[in-house]
């Protein structure tokens, strides 16, 4: 007679090796996921200081063409404290640097829409807003004409 032999045993369920793999399998998933999160976190608060900064020059705008008469002479090169500007603009600085702690200004006086030159009438302006976002330096322009020039 022949030894019985012994039917293998089937397996039920997964292995220990195979569970680990798919836990590490699984792990890797989870921290591409953290480090996306992690880049588009800061992006909702750099948009808040971009929308801050288009008030901030349209309030700069609006104060300089209430000051038409100032305006050929009120070149202002980069200033982030109000005590270095013109007085008539410390007001409107103070205030954006509320909202913008790091905010810096340059206000360039040129030709109006028509060619001509800066005037208590008329003038073009370009404005460069400078400001920090974590630990890049960022800035825009803004050009506006202000006045009409008869």
């Amino acid at each position: 007679m022949h030894p019985e032999r012994q039917r293998p045993r089937r397996q039920f369920g997964a292995s220990l090796i195979e569970v680990l793999v798919a836990l590490l399998i699984f792990s890797f998933g989870l921290l591409g996921l953290a480090g996306l999160y992690a880049r588009g976190a800061p992006t909702p608060f750099a948009n808040q200081n971009v929308i801050n900064v288009q008030t901030a020059a349209d309030s700069l705008m609006a104060a300089l063409a209430n000051n038409m008469s100032g305006l050929p002479s009120s070149g202002v090169t980069k200033v982030s404290a109000p005590a270095s500007m013109p007085s008539w603009l410390k007001d409107w600085l103070t205030q954006a640097q509320a909202q913008i702690p790091s905010l810096a200004v340059t206000i360039v006086p040129g030709n109006d829409a028509s060619g001509n030159s800066c005037s208590s009438t008329s003038c073009g302006i370009t404005a460069t807003l400078y400001w920090n976002d974590g630990s890049t330096q960022r800035s825009q322009v803004f050009h506006a004409q202000i006045g009409i020039h008869s």
